[in-house]
């Protein structure tokens, strides 16, 4: 019978190690000992006091799986520590661990860690960075072609939620053909106006979603190795948005193109709808601006990060996703079909964007450091207004929610994004296209 743990280490990557322990009896009948202790202390057995009624009396009272749960958790809080001594390591996080075996009474228990390092970042070429961006001015060709749509339908410009790409939306869509290394590319375009292969393909899909499609690339295509080829490929919407319009009418120029539009005469109208265009040009202007430079940074640079960060990150989307399709009354694997993909796909496409956002995360805070950035009371308060627009409440309610819920990281993480972008975007050259 062995006195001391069996330990394997495995450093499956600069800032991911794993660890398989086989605890000793001793290990595993200590933590069985401590799980019966705290039933004990919480349970009424007539004629002992709380915590001294014996093992036997206890045994037939308690559930079993909650006494397996409560004396892993016993066994895998010592012996983990203990592990981690002994290989000296250094976490920056909580190990996550995947308990293998357990049997009281055999006294037998093993489990694999994966023990998160520092993430590694050697940052590249960060300042002065060359992007190409989309034109932002709005020609009368395409004002009138926008109050053409009056006639269908009114409203106003904004992000577009809770449906697909439809024709005429303004779309930030990343492609990424099958076999490449890199991250995909980004292209800033309106639907109906690309390709026809890439147009049927956005068609219905929402922002953030990810297809897998074969496209037949166009013999001007602006990138000349893709030009021309069909190519398997995937598609990821980062963005959308669209702009919609009232009614062309003077009267409805005067009287119902709500409050925003509200005009007195079709060109004051009109001058209304390009200034409106105008900012969602530039709002896409600025976000494919964003993702270019933070996709030319990540390449330049060399960055590890510990898996158990990224694969916290894919396990919340994909729980998100299938949230989402349980309302609609449908499988994970129903909507991996529905995109072109089987289920092993989907969830892979997740987990590599998962990635790379988390990848992109290490970096800023990496250039927030470097750059020896400070916080003030007011990049907070901007971060708080920001996420309360976006789920529509209200900043002083929102900011009480977080606090109450010790979430209030979030306002820092968006906070020092916000600071490091507008720092990249300042120093970066960029040009329009």
């Amino acid at each position: 019978m062995s006195t001391t743990m069996e330990i394997t280490r495995e450093d499956l990557n600069p800032c991911t190690i794993k660890l398989t322990v086989k605890c000793t009896p001793e290990q595993v009948q200590t933590g069985f000992n401590r799980a019966y202790k705290l039933f004990s202390e919480k349970m009424r057995v007539p004629g002992f006091r709380p915590g001294h009624a014996p093992k036997k009396v206890l045994e037939p009272m308690i559930n079993k799986q909650d006494l397996y749960n409560q004396a892993a958790d016993e066994i895998v809080k010592s012996a983990i520590q203990a592990a981690i001594k002994q290989e000296k390591i250094e976490p920056n996080d909580s190990p996550v661990v995947e308990i293998t075996e357990l049997n009281e009474d055999e006294n037998a228990c093993a489990f694999t860690a994966k023990v998160p390092l520092r993430p590694v970042v050697e940052l590249g070429v960060y300042k002065g960075i060359e992007v190409k961006a989309p034109a932002v001015e709005v020609t009368d060709e395409e004002i009138e072609k926008q109050l053409a749509e009056l006639q269908k339908r009114a409203g106003k410009r904004e992000s577009v939620t809770g449906r697909g790409v439809e024709t005429g939306d303004m779309v930030l869509v990343n492609l990424k053909v099958e076999g490449s290394d890199d991250e995909g590319h980004n292209f800033m375009s309106v639907a109906g106006e690309t390709f026809k292969t890439l147009d049927a393909a956005m068609l219905g899909m929402h922002a953030e979603e990810i297809k897998m499609v074969e496209l037949t690339f166009p013999k001007d295509f602006s990138r000349t190795e893709w030009a021309g080829k069909k190519k398997k490929t995937q598609i990821t919407i980062r963005s959308l948005s669209n702009v919609q319009l009232p009614e062309l009418t003077d009267d409805f120029a005067k009287e119902a193109v709500g409050k925003a539009l509200k005009s007195e005469s079709l060109s004051e109208l009109k001058e209304k709808l390009k200034e409106r265009f105008t900012q969602a040009k530039q709002a896409m202007n600025d976000e494919f601006v964003q993702e270019s430079i933070q996709e030319q940074i990540l390449s330049a640079s060399n960055v590890h990060v510990p898996d158990t960060m990224w694969e916290s990150v894919a396990n919340q989307r994909l729980r998100e996703e299938q949230a989402s399709a349980q309302k609609e009354g449908k499988t994970l694997e129903a909507v991996a079909q529905e995109n072109g993909m089987t289920l092993d796909e989907f969830v892979q496409k997740w987990q590599d964007e998962a990635k790379v956002q988390v990848r992109r995360a290490v970096v800023t805070n990496k250039i927030f450091e470097e750059e020896k950035m400070k916080l003030t009371q007011e990049d907070y308060n901007q971060a708080i207004i920001t996420m309360a627009q976006e789920v529509n409440a209200d900043p002083r309610a929102l900011f009480e929610y977080l606090r109450k819920h010790n979430a209030l990281f979030e306002v820092e993480v968006r906070a020092r994004y916000r600071r490091v972008m507008d720092f990249l975007r300042s120093n970066a050259k960029i040009v329009n296209a």
